[in-house]
């Protein structure tokens, strides 16, 4: 089974980006999972062309079949100004329609600085993932205060409740994929 981790952001130094690393190890932990991180810095100046959608280029075809192969897409979502990144959006507008969510298994991670630990950010990007018909993984992980929640030297959660509920979340992730395949 194939897993893609989506870090939606491409902010340098962005927390995002660890814990996106981290949830992809907790996935490759697991019997059979391929995955792939895929990254929202990967994305270059040819995805604000003009012409991108319909005339794209090699490097926008390679990105987008990396997430066209997964079986199922777990989105690391970062709050910002109360929603998710435009990276992510303008990512997800270079996706082909309708293959790009329909009937893909998604799961959502929040993370923000603040006190709603990113529910606005994962409720705003699951309209746009449920518009394109994605299956959503109804268990969401949200964290928040999240520079208080990370071993930076570690690079990676401090918390040992949000470790166990990060591996819950890739756990539960992975069954509810094959419950849907069968």
């Amino acid at each position: 089974m194939k897993i893609v981790v989506v870090c939606g952001t491409n902010r340098d130094g962005a927390l995002s980006r660890m814990l996106a690393k981290q949830a992809q190890s907790e996935f490759d932990k697991l019997d059979d999972i391929d995955t792939d991180l895929l990254d929202m810095n990967e994305l270059g100046a040819e995805f604000l062309g003009p012409k991108a959608y319909k005339e794209p280029t090699p490097e926008i075809t390679a990105i987008v079949d990396r997430f066209l192969a997964a079986d199922g897409v777990c989105f690391i979502v970062p709050e910002y100004n109360g929603s998710y990144p435009g990276i992510l959006k303008l990512f997800v507008d270079m996706l082909p329609f309708p293959e790009g969510f329909d009937s893909r298994p998604c799961s959502f991670i929040g993370l923000a600085a603040g006190q709603f630990q990113g529910l606005r950010a994962v409720e705003h990007f699951q309209q746009v993932a449920g518009y394109r018909n994605a299956h959503i993984y109804p268990r969401r992980l949200f964290i928040g205060n999240s520079f208080k929640q990370f071993d930076f030297e570690k690079g990676k959660l401090s918390d040992d409740e949000l470790c166990q509920r990060l591996s819950q979340n890739a756990n539960g992730f992975v069954q509810y994929i094959k419950a849907l395949k069968s």
